[in-house]
C-alpha cells in the first residue's frame, strides 16, 4: 500500500517540484547572464576598440551568454577603470619624485636620450651568458621583470645564482607575471625569498582574486644591475629563449645591453610595476627613482612604456609613425602578426607607393592560431607589393622594426592586437646610426636562411586550409 502511494502520488510531486526547481533556475541563469551581458556590453561601449572587436565580443556575450560572460571576464577587460587608475596612481607618483629629485640640478640625461652605450646579445647563448655574469657581478641591486621564469634548467640554473647572491646580501628583486610563470614557480619563490630576496606576481589569474581581467598580463622583460646596466628584448628566462650553447630547438632571438640615462626610465618603469604588484609605496623607493647614471657613450636612445595604466597606446602609435614617415625601405620582424586595421592599411597603402617594405615572420610558430590569423593579412600585403619572407629553421621570436637608417624599435611586443592594445609591454627606440646599422645586419643574416612567401604556399603541410583561415578570422578579433 504503501508503495502503491509513494508511485502514485510522491514521485509525480517529486519530479513536479524539481520540474519546477529546474525550470525557475534556467530562467535565473538566462536573466542573470543576459543582464550581465547588458552591463559588459556597456563597458565594452565605454572602451576604445576597434569596430571589428567590439562586435565581435558584442555577439558572442548576447547571443551566447553562459559562454561570452565568463570570457569576458576572463580575457575581455582592456583599460579596466580600476585596474588602470590604481596602477596610473602608482607610476604617477614614481614620476612624481623623480622630477622632485631632479628639480632644481642639473641631469645628466640629455633631452634628446643621448648618454648611453649599445650592446647586441644576437642569440639565446649570448644573452644567458650576460645573465649570468652580470648577477654573478652585481654589487648591490639586481632588478629582475619577466613573463615566463622556466622550470627548466635555464630558469633553475638562474634561480640558483639568484638566491646566492641574496644570501650574500645582494638586493635581489623579482618580478614574474602570475599567468607566464603560473603554478611553475612556488619552489624558486620560496628559494630566493628563503635566501634574503624578495618574489612579486603581478596580476592574478584568476578574475575572483583581483578586480579586474585576468587578460592584463605584464609582458615586459627587464634585467637591471646595479641601477647601472639593462637587458630588454623578447626573451624569457627558459630554455626555449637561453641556453649555455646552441642547439636546433633554441628560439632565434636577441636583446640588447643599455648602459647609461636611458637605464634610469627602464628603472622607473620596474618599479613602478613593482610597488603595483607588491601594493607598495613608490616613497619607499626614492633613492632608485632619483638615481640617473652618468653619460656613458653616444647612443641616442627612447624608451616607450605601454598598457592599460598608459594613456592611448604609444607602441602602436610608434609603429604607425614608422610606417608612415619611412621613404625607403621598412623591415618588421615579428613572431606574430596579427595586425588591426590601422596598420595593415598603413602597410597597404604604403606599399602601393613603390616604398620597399619586408616582413620577417617564423614559417612555423608556437601559437597555431596566430599563424591560421595571420594569413589573410600577408595575402593582401603581398598583393599589394609588400615582401614576406618566413624563417624556416625552428622559431623566430624576436621582435624588431627598422625604419630606413634613422629608426629601429625592439622589445617585447609582437605585431598583434594583445600586444598593443592589451599586454604591458617596453620598447626601445634606437637613433644612432651605429646602433641601427647592428640591427640591421642581425636583421639580413635572418633574412638571408628564410623563404619567400610564394616558395612557402607551395608547401601545403605547412598552410592552413582555407576553411580553418575563415573559422579563425571569426575569432581574430578576440585574440
Amino acid at each position: 500500500m504503501t508503495s502503491w502511494l509513494k508511485a502514485t502520488f510522491y514521485d509525480p510531486f517529486v519530479v513536479w517540484i524539481d520540474s519546477g526547481i529546474l525550470v525557475f533556475l534556467a530562467n535565473f541563469v538566462t536573466v542573470l547572464g543576459f543582464v550581465l551581458a547588458l552591463l559588459i556590453i556597456r563597458r565594452a561601449f565605454s572602451e576604445k576598440r576597434n569596430p571589428s572587436n567590439f562586435f565581435a565580443w558584442f555577439l558572442l556575450v548576447l547571443f551566447i551568454p553562459p559562454l561570452g560572460v565568463p570570457l569576458y571576464f576572463m580575457f575581455g577587460g582592456r583599460k579596466s577603470r580600476k585596474m588602470a587608475l590604481l596602477k596610473k596612481t602608482v607610476a604617477d607618483q614614481a614620476r612624481a619624485l623623480v622630477a622632485n629629485h631632479q628639480a632644481g640640478r642639473e641631469v645628466s640625461a640629455e633631452p634628446s636620450g643621448g648618454g648611453n652605450r649599445f650592446e647586441l646579445l644576437a642569440d639565446g647563448v649570448a644573452t644567458y651568458e650576460r645573465l649570468c655574469h652580470e648577477i654573478g657581478a652585481a654589487e648591490h641591486t639586481i632588478h629582475i621583470a619577466t613573463y615566463i621564469l622556466g622550470k627548466d634548467a635555464v630558469g633553475t640554473k638562474l634561480v640558483e645564482l639568484l638566491t646566492e647572491r641574496a644570501s650574500e646580501g645582494v638586493k635581489v628583486r623579482l618580478l614574474l607575471d602570475s599567468l607566464g610563470s603560473w603554478n611553475n614557480t612556488r619552489l624558486a619563490r620560496l628559494k630566493i625569498r628563503q635566501a634574503g630576496g624578495e618574489v612579486a606576481m603581478f596580476m592574478p589569474v584568476l578574475p575572483i582574486q583581483t578586480q579586474t581581467s585576468s587578460n592584463l598580463r605584464n609582458h615586459r622583460k627587464i634585467a637591471i644591475f646595479d641601477h647601472q646596466r639593462a637587458i630588454t628584448g623578447g626573451q624569457n628566462l627558459d630554455a626555449r629563449f637561453l641556453a649555455e650553447k646552441m642547439h636546433p630547438g633554441l628560439f632565434a632571438d636577441f636583446s640588447v645591453v643599455t648602459e647609461g640615462p636611458a637605464v634610469a626610465q627602464l628603472s622607473q618603469t620596474f618599479i613602478s610595476d613593482w610597488a603595483f604588484a607588491r601594493k607598495e609605496a613608490p616613497e619607499r623607493f626614492r633613492d632608485v627613482l632619483g638615481y640617473v647614471p652618468e653619460a656613458v657613450g653616444a647612443s641616442r636612445v627612447k624608451i616607450v612604456e605601454s598598457g592599460p595604466d598608459v594613456p592611448n597606446d604609444p607602441l602602436w602609435e610608434w609603429i604607425l609613425i614608422l610606417i608612415q614617415e619611412f621613404d625607403e625601405d621598412l623591415t618588421i620582424v615579428t613572431p606574430y602578426f596579427v595586425p588591426d586595421e590601422v596598420i595593415q592599411q598603413s602597410l597597404v597603402i604604403k606599399a602601393r607607393t613603390d616604398r620597399k617594405i619586408r616582413l620577417v615572420l617564423p614559417l612555423q610558430s608556437n601559437q597555431r592560431i596566430a599563424d591560421i590569423a595571420r594569413y589573410n593579412y600577408l595575402e593582401e600585403l603581398h598583393e599589394a607589393g609588400v615582401e614576406v619572407f618566413f624563417y624556416p629553421d625552428g622559431m623566430l621570436h624576436a621582435k624588431l622594426i627598422i625604419a630606413d637608417n634613422y629608426a629601429a624599435m625592439i622589445g617585447s611586443a609582437n605585431v598583434d592586437m594583445r600586444s598593443l592594445f592589451v599586454n604591458f609591454e617596453i620598447g626601445l627606440l634606437h637613433y644612432s646610426p651605429a646602433d641601427i646599422a647592428k640591427l640591421r645586419s642581425w636583421a639580413e643574416t635572418i633574412a638571408r636562411q628564410c623563404i619567400q612567401y610564394k616558395d612557402a604556399l607551395n608547401g601545403h603541410s605547412k598552410m592552413p586550409s582555407k576553411f580553418s583561415r575563415d573559422l579563425v578570422q571569426l575569432i581574430v578579433p578576440l585574440l
